[in-house]
């Protein structure tokens, strides 16, 4: 039976699995054992959901199934798979045995109130985007295992700093995060890498207007405006900070809401034209299959 997608967010995760620990509606942990606790109730996650946060996991045991964004990825053992805020994720039911992953969601909220510095993790934001999953050695899974302990015997403490005391620690994870990944990824290692801050709250300002408007605006100038910027040097900026043009990143959500649409939902080739402001299905069907090769029909039937 087809469903439609549901954006959902860290606080509903705790709620529909009361199993994982954390703090409020911002961060939760989870290392249990088995994909079955993800396909119990009402709502299992074998349907796809967009996640409001990120989703960091380490495979310690074991191999699974995970698709993002409607592309399917193997997990196995000392494999690091990262979900980004607005992905499309979906853990189809499955056998797993002596399956082990430590899991963190953490919400765009307090992401926001860790103040990372956000020139630092844009690259990564990128690359990520592109390639979610890396292999990690011993070394690095146990120097990430240190701090996600520490942050799990952290959490429920009646200190009077306790939320201060996750923030920094949470933040240490990143940090470490990022500097495993920063040497995994040659195309990052330059010295270019730091942005000026007007450009990193650019794009941050592009992807927020992005994720709430890119359902009914495809235009280019449309978000230039919203950030009171001419095109042109609106899409000069993007690029650069990104390595895509505003542009392609407009496409890339347009696509992949399509496509989640006629794969998921109960909607028509023509409901899903309306529902994303083409004028009509003809129009649609020319635009998705200029994008992906195939027609609407084509790739709803697949």
């Amino acid at each position: 039976m087809e469903q439609t997608i549901k954006d959902i967010s860290i606080q509903t995760i705790a709620h529909k699995f009361p199993f994982m620990i954390g703090l409020e509606d911002d961060f939760l942990l989870n290392d249990t054992t088995g994909y079955e606790y993800f396909h119990s109730g009402s709502d299992p996650l074998d349907y796809p959901i967009r996640l409001d946060g990120i989703a960091i996991c380490i495979c310690r045991e074991g191999n699974g199934i995970v698709n993002l964004n409607l592309r399917q990825y193997h997990i196995k053992n000392k494999t690091l798979f990262i979900c980004a805020p607005n992905d499309i994720i979906q853990i189809p039911e499955q056998k797993a045995e002596n399956f082990h992953v430590e899991t963190i969601f953490i919400s765009t909220h307090f992401l926001k109130e860790m103040y990372i510095s956000l020139s630092t993790f844009v690259p990564f934001f990128m690359s990520v985007k592109e390639n979610p999953t890396y292999q990690l050695t011993e070394v690095e899974i146990n120097e990430l295992n240190r701090i996600y302990q520490l942050l799990k015997g952290e959490v429920g403490k009646p200190d009077n700093f306790n939320k201060e005391i996750l923030r920094n620690i949470m933040a240490a994870f990143l940090y470490k995060l990022g500097s495993i990944l920063y040497n995994k990824a040659p195309e990052l290692q330059t010295d270019d890498l730091k942005l000026p801050k007007r450009e990193e709250i650019l794009f941050n300002d592009f992807i927020r207007l992005l994720k709430e408007y890119h359902q009914s605006e495809r235009r280019v100038d449309f978000y230039a405006e919203k950030l009171y910027l001419t095109p042109k040097h609106f899409s000069s900026v993007i690029k650069r900070v990104s390595g895509k043009t505003a542009g392609k990143w407009i496409d890339d959500y347009v696509i992949l809401e399509a496509k989640t649409l006629l794969r998921y939902s109960p909607m028509s080739i023509q409901e899903v034209a309306f529902s994303l402001n083409f004028a009509n299905a003809s129009f649609f069907g020319k635009y998705f299959k200029h994008h992906t090769g195939m027609s609407p029909s084509e790739y709803k039937a697949g």
